[in-house]
This record gives C-alpha cells, structure tokens and sequence, in this order.
C-alpha cells in the first residue's frame, strides 16, 4: 500500500505532527520516523497521551523519502449507541498545515489504529 505524501517547504523549519482524538474519546499513541526503506526507527513520542505537538527529525533534507508512523489505542470514556471514534493527525511546517489526516470508525470499547505518511521535500 501506498503512503500517504508530505510536501514540504525545503526552506522551511522542521515539520511538527500532532494527533488529536475526538470528544469523549481518550486516545494513548506513538510516533516514529522511519528511514526511506521502511526500517530503522527513531521515536518521536511514545507513550503519549495528551493532544502535544511535537517536532519532527533534526535535519530537513534528511527527511526526504523518510516515513512518519503512528499508532493509538484509542477508547470510549463515555458509552454511548452507535459510538465511532474519530483521530485527525496534523503535520505543520512553519505555522502552516501541510497534512491533516482523519482516521474514523466504529467503537464499542478499544480501538487500534494507525496510519504513515511519506515526506517529500519541494
């Protein structure tokens, strides 16, 4: 399957990425940059649990071709019929959006989710 793609600035600073969860959600992820060939990982945040934003890498032009993955478990705090669980992540660069991604389902109690996009740098 195919990842997702990132255009950034090569002008630009670092990328920055942050998940948020959906109300009355509550969501514990991970994030790691991977290198071109979907191998070597860094972490970037793990363990995470609050709605953070967080920078991406120490060099931009390394970042090209290089591969951000998330995960979450994600949960309900609140029951409710036909709950479905919603989780946007948000990749910036120099205060503006170059990716937002929103992952959404249904949910009764726990969820897995993840998602990757591949940075290109312009």
């Amino acid at each position: 399957m195919a990842h997702k793609r990132v255009k950034l600035k090569r002008t630009g600073s670092l990328p920055t990425v942050r998940l948020r969860f959906g109300q009355q959600l509550f969501g514990k992820y991970s994030i790691y940059l991977y290198d071109r060939d979907g191998a070597n990982h860094v972490p970037i945040a793990v363990d995470q649990t609050g709605s953070d934003t967080f920078t991406v890498g120490t060099n931009l032009v390394d970042l090209h071709q290089r591969i951000l993955y998330w995960q979450a478990a994600i949960s309900i705090v609140v029951d409710r019929p036909d709950q479905i669980y919603v989780m946007t992540t948000i990749i910036g660069q120099d205060g503006q959006v170059m990716g937002e991604f929103e992952k959404r389902g249904p949910i009764t109690n726990t969820v897995i989710d993840e998602d990757t996009v591949r940075f290109i740098l312009e």
